[in-house]
């Protein structure tokens, strides 16, 4: 079956870096456009190097149901911008799912007491928090924002609240879904490196 495998690419070729050319075949290349990674869905925990980041087909079967197009003019957004795992992480925050796309949709109320009608996600594909990892005066420092996308399309597996095996995604899409029938908009913010 194909949703029961995991893959990746290795490329052979001429490896002469001053023409760019690093073509290795013993490395494991991530499939730009894989909709599911596996290789670091703990958050914190390095389970690999780059190369041990392998693709997942993923079931496209996602109701988004019924309701309309929200239309808010820009002049009237009040835009709550927020990173999904300092937004619900710490204990105060007061919900059961903390640091994932399910902690969010437990504070949607809270959302609109404030009376947010729109909310920016900073970057939610999958990046590799323990990319340049280290210790500074006995504290572990992550690479907590994710400004190094690791796959495009391919939601944080670390902000899911429960494996999504063959569903990667879908508490994301869930959480849009929610509130935008909440009548909140949702922005995502995506960062091409360089």
């Amino acid at each position: 079956d194909i949703y029961d495998f995991e893959y990746c690419y290795r490329l052979d070729g001429e490896y002469n870096p001053e023409k760019g050319l690093i073509f290795d075949k013993n490395r494991n290349v991530l499939d730009p456009y894989a909709r599911a990674v596996t290789g670091q869905s703990v958050w914190g925990e390095k389970q690999g190097d780059y190369g041990s980041y392998h693709a997942r087909v993923c079931s496209g079967h996602f109701d988004w149901g019924e309701h309309p197009q929200l239309t808010t003019p820009l002049s009237d957004l009040i835009i709550y911008e927020m990173h999904v795992r300092g937004f619900t992480k710490a204990s105060s925050s007061g919900v059961y799912h903390k640091g994932t796309f399910a902690g969010i949709m437990e504070k949607i109320p809270y959302l609109k007491e404030l009376g947010v009608n729109a909310v920016e996600l900073m970057p939610v594909f999958e990046f590799d928090e323990m990319d340049g990892a280290r210790e500074v005066d006995g504290e572990q420092l992550l690479n907590y924002w994710g400004y190094n996308t690791t796959c495009f399309f391919a939601p944080n597996t670390s902000y899911s609240a429960q494996i999504e095996y063959n569903h990667e995604g879908d508490e994301l899409k869930t959480l849009i879904r929610t509130l935008h029938k909440n009548g909140i908009l949702v922005f995502l913010d995506v960062v091409f490196n360089h």
